[in-house]
């Protein structure tokens, strides 16, 4: 009985801790710290869909971090602001970016994939790529300054 017993726990285990594996961006780990000012030289973010590409040559501080491929800041539909980086998941290339434009998403140029990025997850909407833009966490600070850290 104590084998039969120890048996179905053991099937009714394995067969519970079957699951997806939790999401990983494949992209290479990059560092991101970053601050944006509504009130100062990042104005333009304020306005519904509006988008901005930040690289290393955009530093502003020493200590200004830009992420794998660089920053790409949008203003959602919600008016809130999200960061991704600006590297397809797909390419995995540094130097294959994503292109933003003004109906809300951005497109790799390259493998020719389509992410969302005004509700803030760029998922994929077309093309080869499977995963989303890598997410990048954006916090106000006060006063129309913001700072994106991963």
């Amino acid at each position: 009985m104590t084998k039969k017993l120890f048996a179905t726990f053991l099937l009714l285990w394995m067969g519970l801790s079957c699951g997806e594996e939790p999401y990983r961006n494949t992209i290479p780990y990059a560092r991101v710290n970053f601050m944006i000012n509504l009130n100062g030289v990042d104005h333009e973010l304020n306005n519904p869909l509006a988008f901005k590409v930040y690289t290393e040559e955009d530093r502003r501080r020493n200590d200004d971090r830009m992420g794998y491929a660089g920053l790409l800041v949008v203003t959602g539909a919600d008016g809130m602001l999200y960061a991704y980086d600006c590297c397809c998941p797909f390419e995995d290339s540094k130097e294959v970016r994503v292109e933003p434009d003004r109906n809300g998403t951005a497109r790799c140029s390259h493998c020719g994939s389509i992410f969302r990025t005004i509700f803030g997850l760029g998922t994929p909407e077309s093309g080869p790529a499977t995963e989303p833009l890598q997410i990048y966490r954006v916090i106000d600070l006060q006063n129309g300054t913001f700072q994106i850290i991963n």
